[in-house]
């Protein structure tokens, strides 16, 4: 059996469709802007690959209004709802684009569900009790000298309740779009939704699903999100609309993104028996693990060049019948030579073209692979 994608659906920060994605790739335009989620004025970052929120964009109403209304009411809304966490937004536009786009009804509801998402889990307010404790003078915790184990930070402090679930945006995908088939969560940090789309061919070519919807999603922009990446030194110093400059000379760092993509998977030949219109086929894929550092490739690429040979090797393809590269690329020193080197290791004197988009829309961490 043959992996086929038969819809696509995206929202990112040139668009809350695939066809503004596209359209704005195509012109050269950049989706790096001001944050205007949150007040980020005493953050050393200031620009980030923001999904739009202006009454312009297209999409699906209930959503659209729901991201509209996100920064507005904040910490206000309920805490059961699930519209809270960014990324669910972003997962059901970008589901029901895609969704729509293959023209998939009651029949392909017995799909199987593989998406991937962030690991934040929680909110700022959710460490609210923490903060509240020690304003009414019980024992301040001094977060930069007091490790995992020491007393203050649990037994001595107010419980913290995460409500952004790992699973909340499969659960909420799922029962948007009524699916019977199995769930899979992937978080394998910046190479989920990659392994999601790679999960799902793997489905169909065995046969153990005729369709599957997946895809990515992810949104580190928060107080949160963007207070850890500077801690780390990731993001670039320069406050520009071309902060992000992928394999420049002049790199300096990357630039937060946030957004979502998904896919409907199915047999080629039942999207051909249905007549749907194929977008694409998934002939290859391969993973492996640097086994480095979590916050830096290995220098030498070894390891990203091995997954690029493995998915020459499963599509059965040589170097020379690739065109394009689609690069990680996030535009930091140390991930771009590593990533150089790995694409000269695995094609060799054959020179493909190599761009990546992330200078356009930011790195969407956990979505950026789909």
């Amino acid at each position: 059996m043959t992996a086929v994608i038969t819809g696509v659906g995206s929202v990112s920060a040139l668009g809350v469709t695939q066809a503004e994605l596209l359209a704005s790739l195509g012109r050269g335009e950049s989706g790096i802007r001001r944050i205007t989620s949150f007040d980020a004025s005493t953050f050393p970052t200031h620009v980030a690959g923001e999904v739009p929120r202006n009454q312009s964009s297209t999409g699906p109403a209930d959503m659209l209004a729901s991201i509209q209304a996100l920064d507005a009411l904040g910490a206000r809304k309920p805490r059961s709802d699930p519209f809270r966490d960014r990324k669910v937004v972003f997962a059901g536009m970008a589901a029901e684009g895609a969704w729509r786009d293959a023209n998939a009804g009651e029949a392909e509801r017995d799909a199987a569900l593989v998406i991937a998402t962030g690991l934040e889990q929680a909110f700022l307010e959710d460490f609210a009790p923490i903060f509240r404790a020690s304003a009414a003078g019980g024992r301040a915790i001094h977060w930069d000298r007091e490790g995992p184990s020491s007393p203050a930070m649990w037994s001595l402090s107010p419980p913290v309740r995460y409500r952004a679930r790992v699973d909340l945006a499969a659960r909420c995908l799922a029962s948007m779009l009524k699916l019977r088939g199995p769930t899979i969560v992937n978080v394998s940090a910046c190479a989920a939704g990659s392994l999601a789309i790679a999960h799902a061919a793997s489905l169909i070519e065995r046969g153990a699903a005729q369709v599957v919807l997946c895809g990515a999603t992810d949104s580190m922009i928060n107080p949160l999100g963007l207070g850890g990446m500077c801690r780390l030194g990731a993001p670039s110093p320069r406050n520009e609309v071309d902060a992000c400059r992928p394999f420049d000379r002049r790199r300096d760092g990357l630039v937060i993104g946030e957004g979502a993509a998904m896919f409907v998977v199915e047999d080629e030949a039942r999207a051909r028996t249905r007549g749907a219109r194929i977008h694409a086929r998934i002939l290859g894929w391969g993973s492996t693990q640097d086994a480095y550092r979590v916050t830096a490739p290995r220098p030498d690429g070894s390891a990203a060049r091995r997954a690029m040979e493995r998915a020459l090797a499963r599509a059965q393809l040589a170097p020379e019948a690739i065109g394009y590269i689609n690069a990680h690329g996030t535009g930091t020193p140390l991930n771009d030579p590593a990533e150089a080197k790995a694409i000269r290791g695995a094609f060799g004197t054959h020179h493909p073209a190599v761009s990546s988009i992330k200078g356009a829309v930011g790195h969407l961490m956990a979505a950026a692979g789909a």
